[in-house]
């Protein structure tokens, strides 16, 4: 299978024969290096899978190729000091970094030659959450598991200028415009799970959260201005459905009482409201397959989905399994369980089992052809190893091995498609661009000294990847 066109040629000839890209694995016996414990694990696990399904995203579509013919695979320009993280928009990079000194800044590029735009200080406890073509977003926050009372600042993308201020509050996400955020406009409420169901060291348990008000705003990009203000009372738990992290695609509020609010992200507004057969503490609660709700009741008594036109219980599932393995809608009328060697895909209105697979329980995408995976066994990431199963048989489509996902792939899945990278000596390597069609790599660029995982990000004709300190940005073909 072809992996890159010239430049991979070109780049085995300089660098002597590699084996082929393909290669078939016994996926019947589980990698197991040393980890942590098994019940940390398996909690790290969870949350992770709960953070790769809530980013289901429409695969890529494009032809993916190798470098453009006549250029080389080297970087157009590298960034060398202490560079900490990288967001990508509006054809700018912006980067967190440390200067000479040792002062921390915000920086941001143009990304077509690496010019310095604008820069400004960095204060403690500032992160960089979001990069569009207006606005860089920096969220400050005191590390506080059960409060939030931190700033968003929203900085003009092309000069740095603050543009507006939002304070207690934190971002949740972006949607048409808008940016929405959480005002924390109850202080003194406590937060944090109710324990009064389980314990926090159990996994099998679906805690609530202490009951409490929230107000979420949907506030104007530019100028920072509350276009619509919701508020939701105690007992109440609101889902954000996102399907391409920070995009948000849909808010809801459920209650005890069983009654289903829909807003619009537009206005805010209830849309629709829908009444489910339920009575008790909701833990969570997301948009399921089409026309339906999947619910986890607080304490262990699993997953259950329900018909919202007519607020029916449809099936319940009993697996041993918590909300962080699923159910979770993954495919047109299925759900996905994953378990510790295998996936469980299953009927949408009945709960049976459709198909399975053994050895990979790591959801990447879907589309409505496919399900993209990536091996995990024994609480051990494989990023290395990915395969596309068919929606409706669950026969296997295409496999990859040999190169690995970036970083921040397994984290923030981007619709632009899945950056991958692979050694090809002890400190130099390459990076490439997956198609999700068939399972190829076009080759983006070559760095000489990569360490680890790398961090890539996207905009307007360029690609930078951030690995160990050090960015990298070559021409994106």
């Amino acid at each position: 299978m072809g992996t890159g066109g010239r430049a991979w040629d070109s780049l085995l000839a300089e660098r002597g024969t590699v084996a082929d890209a393909i290669i078939e694995l016994d996926i019947s016996t589980a990698w197991e290096p040393p980890g942590p414990s098994p019940r940390a694990a398996a909690r790290i696990r969870r949350r992770l899978r709960w953070l790769a399904a809530v980013a289901v995203l429409a695969l890529v579509a494009g032809l993916l190729t190798a470098a453009r013919p006549g250029r080389g695979l080297d970087p157009l320009y590298t960034v060398d000091f202490q560079v900490l993280q990288v967001r990508a928009g509006g054809g700018r990079f912006v980067l967190s970094r440390y200067q000479a000194g040792g002062q921390p800044v915000i920086e941001t590029l143009d990304a077509r030659d690496g010019a310095v735009l604008w820069r400004r200080a960095q204060a403690t406890g500032e992160a960089i959450v979001a990069v569009t073509d207006r606005i860089v977003l920096i969220q400050a926050a005191r590390a506080d598991d059960e409060a939030y009372d931190g700033q968003l600042t929203a900085l003009d993308a092309a000069t740095g200028a603050v543009r507006w201020t939002r304070a207690p509050a934190r971002m949740v996400g972006l949607a048409g415009g808008l940016v929405i955020a959480e005002d924390i406009a109850w202080p003194k409420e406590r937060r944090g799970f109710d324990t009064s169901f389980g314990s926090l060291d159990d996994a099998e348990v679906a805690l609530p959260q202490l009951p409490h008000h929230e107000r979420h705003v949907g506030l104007a990009e530019d100028s920072g201005r509350a276009v619509w203000t919701a508020d939701t009372p105690p007992g109440a738990v609101v889902s954000f459905t996102m399907t391409d992290y920070p995009q948000v695609s849909g808010f809801s509020e459920l209650d005890s009482d069983g009654v289903l609010r829909v807003r619009d992200m537009g206005s805010g507004a209830v849309a629709r409201t829908y009444r489910l057969q339920l009575s008790g503490t909701v833990a969570r609660h997301v948009q399921g397959a089409a026309g339906q709700e999947l619910v986890w009741p607080a304490g262990a008594g699993r997953a259950d989905v329900y018909d919202r036109a007519t607020g029916r219980r449809l099936w319940h599932w009993p697996g041993s399994t918590n909300g962080y393995d699923g159910p979770y809608p993954c495919l047109p009328g299925k759900y996905c369980v994953f378990g510790d060697r295998r996936t469980d895909v299953l009927d949408a209105g009945t709960g049976d089992v459709r198909w399975r697979v053994d050895g990979y329980t790591a959801m990447l995408g879907a589309d409505g052809r496919q399900l993209l995976m990536f091996r995990q066994l024994a609480d051990e990431f494989r990023p290395d190893d990915l395969a596309a199963f068919g929606a409706g048989d669950g026969a296997t489509r295409w496999r990859r091995t040999g190169w690995l996902l970036s970083g921040r792939e397994a984290f923030e899945l981007r619709s632009r498609g899945y950056f991958m990278w692979r050694p090809i000596d002890n400190t130099a390597a390459v990076i490439g661009r997956l198609d999700a069609r068939d399972g190829t790599v076009g080759v983006i660029g070559r760095a000489g000294e990569f360490y680890g995982s790398p961090q890539c990000v996207a905009t307007t004709g360029r690609v930078a990847c951030l690995a160990i300190g050090m960015l990298y940005v070559w021409e994106d073909p």
